[in-house]
């Protein structure tokens, strides 16, 4: 079995100097293995279709007929809906139409089902299809670097699942099995990891023999599966279980209760529910608010009711999502499972992840909880994701005590030791307060022009009384915003309410540039941005603002010479 592969040109490394603008580390500090890889997963026409040996590929499981049919069907909704209405006034025309669109659809899913084949042969993954015009695709095993499963309650009803099988060449999953039985789900998973522990293992002593001792393997999965544990977790255990408790204090401190609101509103306007139900009765059953001590009281007390409602809303989404979670380690893979209605069970290679990102809202602090959220390499950005990459990648874990996330960055990253009380934080530059609480006067002056251009006299008001609330906002802004440079990688810190601190790591940075606007330059300051091959569902960066020029330029030339001795890590 044979790819041909293109040649690929030289990339110089000559390195900017240190007072540029920017600076992307180049591709040719990536090992040329990786590359060939991903081209090997992205070449499947080059398979020669007669290698393939037809008599071992596997159908779908019967029930994926119905499955594919169902998801399908979700895009002639509209069709249905005229057939639907001309057959309740008896006319026949709308019917004809949704038999021409309808009827081609059902014998498409059918010929789909009958057609759809896939294996594991010779270390690849093999998914054909089609007749008339042949696919064969081909994903090398050792490319696959999440399988993740979805059930909702009729896939838990027949016992089958759906199968995502991802790689690092793109958001998207590199192919959809709809669907299999759990049975043949589990045979499925089974066969492709022991293929990769295996081949694991044989890098493991390659790298052992044949590598310097100060050089780091490009494949994080190689490492010692026991290395870096914290006491009493050993392979395949359990890490973290979630009580629905935990659930409930999740909830109450998220905004999620706007999303199930938004949710419920919609389906009563989908449904034509205002023009059934009389609003105006409830609004003359409240009680009308006319400046009095007791008509002020009672808007306070209906604004209460209203949040904690919208704080109940919040713990039903956690528990519709996370009911059940469990974080289980195998081997060098990290499993997850949830769901109350819809399971889902993702799997996460611990050697992919790019960047760790702790989040603690007002609230969660207050609780002593915290969430924690991954990005990996090739992994679905925040505007492209599904329900696993949600689960596994947003959502990593949704809560656990503060307490134990130091010992969880241990098992994510062997001898990891997290101690955020005793990072060494860079402040920003010591005019950053200032120039903060400048921009806050000047948004506050244009709120005052604005509300005497609308209402006068009184128009000013608002930003009057909004400026010292600005003004605090911006000092305290200024003090949140942390960077820090240690043995491992780099830490940032920022948010005032919701605060984020997240963490990357010297081999896993693509790139690193040090850039000042015109303000910049003027203020003597610089902003310093970090990036990584993760794809953005942790929704914070690394791009520290405001810092010292003359520190930003030093510390751009610091992590130069630091990660040109690493070279870029992926997995």
């Amino acid at each position: 079995m044979s790819f041909d592969l293109p040649e690929r040109e030289s990339e110089s490394d000559d390195q900017p100097p240190v007072d540029s603008v920017e600076a992307v580390f180049p591709a040719s500090s990536i090992e040329p293995q990786e590359k060939v890889n991903e081209s090997e997963v992205d070449t499947p026409a080059s398979l020669d279709a007669g290698e393939i040996e037809t008599e071992s590929m596997l159908r779908l499981h019967p029930s994926s007929l119905a499955f594919d049919l169902i998801t399908h069907g979700k895009s002639y909704l509209f069709p249905a809906l005229i057939a639907l209405f001309s057959a309740a006034r008896g006319g026949s025309f709308g019917i004809y139409i949704a038999a021409i669109i309808f009827i081609p659809a059902i014998l498409t899913s059918i010929f789909r089902y009958f057609t759809f084949r896939y294996s594991i042969q010779n270390k690849q993954l093999v998914v054909t299809k089609g007749l008339i015009f042949r696919s064969v695709r081909t994903v090398p095993v050792s490319r696959i670097q999440n399988l993740d499963f979805v059930q909702n309650i009729l896939h838990r009803f027949l016992k089958v699942a759906e199968v995502r099988v991802e790689t690092a060449s793109g958001t998207e999953a590199e192919a959809t099995l709809r669907v299999l039985s759990l049975e043949q789900m589990d045979r499925l998973r089974n066969e492709i990891f022991d293929l990769q522990s295996a081949e694991n293992v044989v890098a493991s002593n390659a790298n052992s023999s044949g590598s310097d001792s100060g050089e780091l393997s490009s494949d994080f999965r190689s490492l010692d599966q026991t290395a870096g544990l914290a006491p009493g977790r050993e392979a395949g255990e359990s890490l973290v279980e979630i009580p629905a408790g935990w659930l409930v204090r999740a909830g109450l401190a998220s905004n999620r209760g706007m999303i199930m609101l938004g949710i419920l509103f919609g389906a009563m306007f989908q449904f034509d529910f205002e023009d059934r139900f009389d609003f105006r009765r409830v609004w003359n059953f409240l009680p009308q608010f006319d400046g009095s001590i007791s008509g002020i009281l009672t808007l306070l007390s209906g604004l209460i009711a209203v949040l904690m409602l919208l704080r109940l809303l919040g713990v039903g989404w956690f528990i519709l999502r996370f009911f059940g979670y469990k974080l289980e380690r195998h081997g060098e893979d990290l499993r997850i499972s949830c769901g109350l209605f819809t399971k889902v069970s993702a799997t996460v290679p611990r050697g992919r992840i790019q960047f760790i990102s702790i989040h603690r809202n007002l609230i969660m602090r207050w609780m002593g909880f915290a969430s924690l959220r991954i990005e990996t390499a090739g992994g679905a950005g925040k505007d492209n994701e599904n329900a696993t990459t949600t689960v596994s990648r947003r959502w990593f874990v949704p809560v656990i005590p503060h307490s134990e996330v130091a010992p969880l960055l241990s098992v994510l990253r062997p001898g990891f030791v997290w101690d955020e009380s005793n990072i060494n934080f860079q402040p920003l530059s010591n005019k950053a307060g200032a120039r903060m609480m400048r921009l806050s006067i000047i948004f506050a002056a244009m709120l005052i022009a604005i509300g005497l251009g609308v209402s006068r006299p009184w128009g000013f008001m608002p930003g009057l009384l909004l400026l010292p609330l600005f003004v605090w906002w911006a000092i305290k802004k200024s003090k949140s915003m942390r960077y820090a440079r240690t043995d491992d990688g780099l830490v940032y810190r920022s948010g005032v309410l919701n605060r984020k601190t997240s963490l990357t790591f010297f081999e896993k940075i693509q790139g690193v540039s040090v850039n000042q606007s015109p303000f910049d330059r003027r203020w003597k300051m610089a902003q310093l941005a970090v990036d990584t091959a993760a794809a953005g569902p942790a929704e914070h960066v690394i791009v520290v603002a405001f810092l010292d020029e003359e520190f930003a330029k030093r510390e751009f030339q610091a992590l130069r010479d630091r990660t040109a001795t690493h070279q870029p890590v992926f997995g």
